[in-house]
């Protein structure tokens, strides 16, 4: 990844945190720099995107773990959907799958929570136990109007996304979503396309609490891992790396 690259989207997420923080659009956790935004209004950008007739018809949608996806995860469930979460950091799995058919819709609320999924939902043990995934649900710093997103910056959301299309339980096809507070789309000029590198995942659409845009997006999504950019820390906190490399290398054996 070049300087530009870095730099360009390094100007964007701190140009979003500090608005966001002088505008008090955020009630908690601050200081903001290096999260996703758990924004006032999360919850109304939440049935924006379950409004949508691609959330409306998905089976199974993976939603990321971050604050602001907190009211998602439980209309997901409320609305008969299946939920992929990842876990902290450190664990040998990708992700925990809620399934409302198996949690008591009186513990909904409670299983949308960190505490509550790490305690009520159930670990996919292996790779191969992932269903297709019908939705993806990013998290987001900054974004367009044409699709252009970028996360906090670890890219541990888009090795997640590289290994769900090595799997194939994901697609080019697959709709990505995102719920962001308006002040988190910003003009394209200031995140342009060739400020994106080949890892990142673009989004389709954009719900705030007032409003769905849909990107038309031309830029394409990762086909699977960029495995020159996973770093050794990466292999330790996503222990689904170490299974999927494994994986692969048996792929090539002959017998």
């Amino acid at each position: 990844m070049d300087d530009y690259t870095c730099d360009k989207k390094n100007q964007i997420r701190l140009w979003v945190w500090f608005e966001m923080e002088r505008l008090q659009l955020v009630p908690y956790p601050l200081p903001l720099k290096g999260r996703i935004p758990n924004f006032h209004g999360s919850k109304s950008a939440a049935y924006k995107l379950c409004s949508t007739p691609e959330f409306r018809s998905a089976t199974t949608v993976k939603i990321h773990p971050s604050l602001n996806g907190t009211a998602l995860r439980y209309l997901a469930l409320k609305f008969g959907k299946k939920v992929l979460t990842p876990p902290l950091p450190g664990h040998d799995f990708l992700y925990f799958l809620l399934d409302p058919c198996t949690i008591p819709p009186t513990s909904y609320k409670f299983a949308a929570t960190k505490r509550g999924f790490n305690k009520l939902g159930t670990p996919c043990s292996a790779l191969r136990q992932i269903p297709k995934v019908d939705l993806v649900v990013v998290a987001t710093v900054a974004c367009t109007s044409s699709g252009a997103r970028v996360g906090k910056g670890k890219g541990y959301g888009e090795v997640e996304y590289g290994i769900l299309r090595e799997l194939g339980v994901v697609s080019q096809g697959t709709p990505v979503a995102t719920i962001v507070h308006d002040v988190q789309i910003v003009e394209c000029d200031m995140l342009p396309v060739d400020s994106l590198a080949s890892h990142d995942v673009p989004v389709d659409i954009v719900c705030t609490p007032i409003a769905v845009t849909r990107t038309q997006t031309c830029i394409p999504k990762p086909a699977g891992i960029l495995w020159d950019l996973i770093t050794d820390q990466m292999m330790e906190d996503i222990g689904a790396l170490k299974e999927l490399k494994s994986m692969n290398q048996d792929c090539f054996i002959v017998t």
